[in-house]
């Protein structure tokens, strides 16, 4: 069924730089095993990683791991609502487009070129506000000089 790997055969690997699954050749081999690899995609050469499986095991609800998961997933649903009643309201003539050099405060409409519309929910020091988008909160810098 599968082929015996030897030096010089395709396989996948986690690559540390590319940081994802790739196709990588065997370049050395340890009891019928790979050991090194290179990548096929950025070169480089390292100890060979399994790829992990894409499918993953159900675990029990009393690990922390799926408390985890569902607190985030509440928590997306909860920015996700609260963004939208913030929108409702949403006028194009008070938003300002962001700019790093400008100072907001709390509740100011803003637009982001990569993020789409936003309002400041919190100013957590001089330099830095945060913003909620659709996609979720975001960290941006705000009263920056020019230089």
């Amino acid at each position: 069924m599968f082929k015996k790997l030897s030096v010089g055969s395709e396989l996948e690997s986690y690559c540390g730089r590319c940081k994802m699954v790739l196709n990588h050749r065997v370049v050395a081999m340890v009891d019928d095993q790979p050991r090194r690899v290179r990548c096929l995609t950025c070169n480089s050469e390292h100890n060979h990683r399994v790829a992990k499986a894409k499918t993953t095991t159900k675990r029990s609800s009393s690990s922390s791991s799926s408390r985890r998961a569902s607190s985030s997933s509440a928590a997306q649903s909860s920015a996700a609502a609260r963004w939208s009643a913030l929108v409702s309201t949403w006028n194009d003539e008070t938003a300002k487009p962001y700019n790093m050099y400008e100072t907001f405060k709390v509740e100011d409409r803003i637009t982001h070129v990569s993020f789409g519309k936003g309002v400041v929910t919190e100013i957590p020091g001089p330099d830095k506000i945060i913003t909620l988008f659709e996609s979720g909160e975001k960290m941006l810098m705000q009263g920056k000089t020019r230089l």
